[in-house]
């Protein structure tokens, strides 16, 4: 029987060869798989010159600001009555009352009908508010008939000892407040509402006003706080000047003059900011706001006889708190959310989306006048530009992967890992598996290495083979040892050489195979009987 041999070397070797190459196999096809995957966001190709030059021309963000709080900002016209009576209780105009129509700007902020104004454009109590214009206009009446007296000592005396009251004997002014809503330059007249005063800080106490209308759709500002206001924050001050408004024609279009916080004072205890931006009378009560459309504060006073732009306004802090103390949110409504995201897309050159937006708050909204006007600008246009093409989003680089690799790259490199390692553990398994499976060497086998000498067994019954011939009669080597032909194996006979050592290789060196003379039995010839039948050989 041939002997069987452990893999060699030469073969483990290929072996792991071949498997390295299944693994490395299978990571190259991983990255192949990921290549193509790589190559499906290219980098948008940069705009042609042509496209370039028949581009629209991108807004400022000061424009944008002003687009946005646009439908918010309401112009106020108001008429008051009474009379004006002297030190000694005679009425002047002949005993008649005056009326007065004043103009200011206000911005809603709440859809609920809340509208924010200057305190001074509503105030008839204090000597600041509307009965100074009251004082005013029976100084210049008394001053056409007094010679020698200006109308400037007339107004200093009246403001100290004359009175003011309503119609009613002992009376506030009685006034009457619209504010006009949806007002464009494009001739829409806007919506008239009337309006009632909720709450008012006089000059010297802050400069603010809270009135209500009857409307729960009102476009809506929302509020900066102190912390948002810094020394150099650029601004926008919005509203009506009176000096533009030669007609009380309500479709106006309100000013929009930039500038920047330029420090910060108080008047008597209340707070002020000084800004840069003009203001002219009528723009009394309109919010001037960041860049980001918030209002930084009411517009409220410019010194007298002061031609440079050294202008105030009301810190918004201060009408958060009216807004506050009668149970008034500041909030954007459904209306403005979707007016500022087609505004968005329409200023981001996707015209298609801003034609659908405006369009959607059309329906719900179909006196929105600045959703009509620029739904108009946007079909204008897509006509002449087109829709600006979206451009693929940024790859994440903060997905936190190690390295800065991206998402498929990094899982390529994990998935072809994982395939290698695979293979390998496999391939070793594999081969510890046939090593214990493998039988060990016969007896018979020469020159094997098998770490001990190899026992040979003792005779102990009757002989069913061929065998080395029966044990019998004391042996010299150990009781019940193995032994060959009557010597003990463990033990050399007279003259030979010791055993071999543990882990030595046994050679042993056989002659040919005989037969018995009586049997035919096969056996080894220096055995001097058959084991078969007993016959002798010589």
């Amino acid at each position: 029987m041939p002997a069987r041999h452990t893999p060699t070397h030469r073969t483990l070797t290929r072996r792991v060869a071949n498997g390295a190459a299944v693994g490395a196999s299978a990571l190259a096809i991983t990255f192949a798989a990921a290549g193509p995957a790589l190559a499906q966001t290219p980098a948008p190709p940069p705009p042609t010159p042509s496209a370039q030059a028949h581009a629209p021309t991108a807004a400022t963000p000061a424009e944008r600001a002003a687009a946005e709080v646009r439908p918010a900002v309401v112009y106020l016209k108001e008429t008051f009555s009474g009379y004006v009576a002297d030190e000694t209780g005679t009425f002047f105009n002949d005993g008649n009352p005056y009326t007065l129509t004043v103009t200011c700007t206000g911005f809603g902020v709440n859809p609920d009908g809340y509208v924010a104004t200057a305190g001074h454009c509503v105030d008839t109590t204090s000597a600041n508010g509307i009965k100074a214009e009251f004082i005013a206009a029976a100084a210049r009446g008394a001053a056409a008939v007094v010679p020698g007296v200006t109308v400037g000592q007339l107004v200093e005396f009246g403001s100290a000892n004359w009175s003011v009251e309503g119609l009613a004997k002992g009376s506030p002014l009685d006034s009457t407040i619209t504010v006009v809503t949806g007002s464009t330059d494009g001739g829409a007249s806007g919506r008239s509402l009337p309006a009632r005063v909720v709450d008012a800080r006089s000059f010297e106490q802050g400069d603010v006003a809270l009135l209500k209308v009857a409307t729960t759709d009102l476009p809506s500002i929302e509020l900066a706080t102190d912390a948002d206001v810094q020394i150099g924050t650029p601004l926008l001050s919005v509203g009506y000047p009176a000096s533009a408004d030669a007609v009380t024609d309500p479709s106006l279009e309100p000013s929009n003059k930039d500038g920047q916080v330029s420090s910060r004072k108080t008047v008597g205890s209340a707070p002020v900011y000084e800004t840069s931006a003009a203001l002219t009378p009528g723009m009394s009560g309109g919010p001037t706001v960041d860049l980001g459309g918030r209002v930084l504060g009411v517009n409220s006073f410019m010194p007298a006889g002061e031609s440079q732009a050294f202008n105030f306004i009301a810190p918004s802090s201060g009408l958060t708190e009216l807004m506050t103390r009668n149970g008034v949110r500041n909030e954007l409504g459904p209306d403005d959310h979707a007016f500022r995201d087609a505004l968005g897309a329409y200023y981001a050159g996707h015209y298609t989306d801003a034609l659908a937006g405006f369009d959607k708050l059309l329906q719900v909204a179909p006196q929105h006048a600045q959703a009509m006007q620029f739904r108009t600008a946007a079909a204008k246009a897509r006509d002449k530009f087109g829709d600006v093409p979206v451009a693929p989003a940024p790859a994440d680089s903060s997905s936190g992967l190690p390295f800065g690799l991206g998402a498929v790259l990094f899982w390529s490199i994990v998935g072809g890992a994982t395939v290698l390692l695979s293979g390998l553990a496999l391939l070793l398994i594999v081969l510890g598996r046939r090593r214990r499976q493998a039988p060990a060497l016969p007896a018979e086998a020469s020159g094997v290495a098998v770490g001990a000498v190899p026992p040979v067994p003792a005779f102990s019954g009757p002989s069913y083979g061929p065998s080395y011939g029966p044990s019998y009669g004391p042996s010299s080597g150990p009781a019940g040892g193995p032994s060959l032909n009557g010597r003990s194996v463990g033990t050399p006979a007279d003259g030979a050489a010791a055993a071999p050592a543990a882990g030595a290789t046994l050679v042993t060196d056989r002659a040919p195979a005989q037969a018995c003379s009586g049997c035919g039995t096969e056996s080894d010839p220096r055995i001097r009987f058959c084991g078969a039948c007993g016959t002798g050989r010589w």
